[in-house]
């Protein structure tokens, strides 16, 4: 079909991605319309292109051994959270300062910021082996060793292969003949023979090595120990004053754990969010309680595979999945790869089977959280989730709220539907509370869901929501609300273009409110994807300025001011610059919390309108956003 060359093509004018036999060959779209999950399954094709996008979020664990180069690649990789495991408290101090600095910086690369979330883990009540007697740092016992578990503290920094202190008094008491001990999470297993007044007589029924403070886990024993200890306390004390976003909480039991939490949190601390950690066979038992009050829930497959038999674990995974999903919960599951390099078919199963089955998100351990494992996961995740039958999950997760519902629940199911009707490219939500993304996360979209928001904190809070990209839009609100809604929403396709999401003729479902101070979500638009605001840099009018001048910050509008300006604008003027705009700026601190002087500034700059006093610039950067 011929147009005028000035003329933009159309929806109609578009072929919509189809190879020389007219299919389309992206996402497992044959599969998406299927009337059946057997039909669905059955049209499964391997010649499908995967999405550039991943849906499932990525959590990593870092520790204080985790070199700054390892935090940078994770972060290029799509790291969402970082989860700082340290028991002490100066060294989790530097590691999250560590991450804020690596952060900023790759924001600065990438040209916008980018919102990491951090995660701090409260370890809860544990019990635990004594000091190892000197010199000893290992001990190992050899299977069919018999050894002693006792409860008195003169043995407390004198720990030897006959004689292991544990620092509860009870367990003579709460350990039966024949109950299995585990020590250091299993990598020492001992069956108790009998119990006389403060010790316990074992056998070593697995051979392993033993090390200080060791942790010691009774399965199915009813151990009593408070919920937080002091420990604990110190802890969330720092998460408050640092604003962390998420606590991870271990050894929780039943709702009443993460309720001792919040009330520790107390009153104006309510943003930051609580992870329940699913670890024993009692928190399985209470999991309808602890969902109704964590505000996400994470299964360690690895600990719970000390309590259960190997055979369960699968039932116990996909039902914790499936509750999670119906209430709208964001469920966490821990995974682990031990050669990225070469990914076992039980591995790669094991990831894409939680995928299909509904998480949210992965946690990578210590050892797991590396550059070549992240690209491992990656490319499990994009063959993984076109797999799942979202129409029909769509549909369930829709009639599993009863009516009447709220109206933001029926824009979401809309949404969401009509998404997947016109095979639309995005999703794109403006969203204060972050409660609209969520909204649209919990039906299960095909297609990401790109939020805008003005608040890094809810930014950073949608990190765990599967499908969900958040972008902080940092422009203040300038004209009338109807026209900061039109900007917001084409910085989102703007992003999705240069992502490679959203391409031109692609249809895209826009989510927005219908008045100032609406106080929800209720109009949902759908739009097609332009050419021209998708153009290639180098078809751009550039125009080459040299800039000189202080930089003063105003943190208010969110803006830096250069008040002076030189070279081919001949007289002094002031400049309004975006910040997360201007990476080549190199002493710009992109969360505006210091001052800072630059003596100039080189770059390319783009779309200039020039006043009497003022010139407002958009900075164009390849694979960002253009301003």
């Amino acid at each position: 079909m011929e147009y005028h060359s000035n003329c933009p093509k159309l929806p109609w004018m578009i072929d919509f991605h189809r190879n020389e036999q007219k299919e389309v060959l992206n996402n497992q779209y044959g599969a998406a319309f299927a009337e059946t999950t057997l039909e669905y399954l059955s049209s499964l094709n391997i010649k499908s292109q995967p999405s550039i996008f991943r849906s499932t979020q990525v959590l990593c664990t870092i520790s204080s051994y985790t070199s700054c180069n390892s935090i940078d690649d994770l972060l290029s990789e799509g790291m969402r959270v970082a989860k700082i495991v340290n028991t002490n408290i100066e060294k989790i101090k530097e590691v999250l300062s560590k991450i804020r600095v690596l952060n900023s910086n790759y924001s600065k690369k990438i040209g916008r910021l980018n919102p990491l979330a951090i995660a701090l883990e409260v370890h809860g009540p544990e019990i635990r082996t004594g000091q190892l007697k000197p010199p000893n740092k290992k001990l190992y016992l050899e299977k069919g060793r018999l050894t002693k578990l006792t409860t008195e503290p003169a043995y407390e920094d004198f720990v030897n292969a006959d004689m292991i202190y544990v620092d509860y008094e009870k367990l003579p008491e709460v350990v039966q003949p024949g109950d299995k001990i585990l020590l250091d999470r299993g990598s020492v297993t001992l069956t108790a023979l009998e119990c006389v007044e403060s010790i316990v007589n074992c056998i070593v029924e697995k051979a392993g090595m033993l090390i200080s403070h060791s942790s010691v886990i009774v399965p199915n024993a009813p151990i009593e120990l408070p919920q937080i200890s002091a420990s604990d306390k110190e802890l969330i004390e720092l998460a408050k004053g640092e604003c962390v976003d998420f606590l991870c909480v271990s050894g929780i039991q039943d709702k009443e754990g993460i309720l001792t939490v919040k009330d520790v949190l107390g009153p104006g601390a309510e943003s930051i969010q609580i992870i329940s950690n699913i670890e024993t066979v009692t928190a399985i038992e209470s999991i309808e309680g602890i969902m109704e009050v964590a505000d996400g829930i994470c299964i360690d497959c690895e600990r719970l595979m000390l309590e259960l038999p190997k055979e369960k674990l699968f039932l116990v995974q996909k039902s914790i999945l499936a509750k999670c999903n119906i209430a709208g919960k964001p469920v966490i599951s821990t995974v682990n790869i031990n050669d990225p390099k070469s990914v076992t078919k039980s591995e790669f199963s094991d990831i894409a089977n939680v995928i299909i089955d509904g998480t949210d998100a992965l946690l990578l351990s210590r050892d797991s959280s590396t550059k070549d494992v992240m690209s491992a996961i990656k490319f499990i995740c994009k063959e993984a989730e076109p797999a799942v039958y979202q129409k029909q999950k769509s549909i369930e997760l829709a009639q599993s709220i009863p009516s009447p519902m709220e109206a933001i629940y029926t824009l979401g199911i809309s949404a969401v539907g009509c998404a997947s009707a016109t095979n639309a490219a995005a999703i794109v939500c403006l969203t204060s509370s972050g409660r609209t993304a969520k909204v649209l996360a919990r039906f299960r979209p095909r297609c990401p869901v790109i939020v805008i928001t003005r608040y890094q904190r809810v930014a950073r809070l949608l990190s765990i929501y599967k499908g969900v990209e958040a972008l902080l839009y940092l422009r203040p609100f300038i004209g009338s609300w109807e026209e900061d809604v039109e900007k917001r929403v084409q910085y989102g396709i703007a992003y999705g273009k240069y992502s490679g999401y959203i391409r031109m003729g692609d249809a895209v479902i826009t989510v927005t409110s219908s008045r100032p101070e609406c106080g929800l979500s209720n109009t949902m638009k759908v739009v097609y994807a332009s050419e021209f605001d998708a153009l290639p840099l180098d078809k751009r009018k550039i125009h080459k300025v040299c800039v000189q001048g202080k930089i003063n910050k105003n943190i208010d509008e969110g803006y830096i001011i250069l008040v002076y300006v030189s070279n081919e604008l001949k007289k002094p003027t002031t400049l309004t610059l975006g910040h997360a705009c201007c990476p080549k700026v190199e002493l710009v601190d992109l969360y505006l919390s210091t001052s800072s002087i630059c003596d100039s500034a080189f770059g390319e700059l783009s779309n200039i309108h020039s006043s009497q006093h003022h010139i407002a610039i958009q900075w164009p950067i390849a694979g960002t956003i253009l301003w």
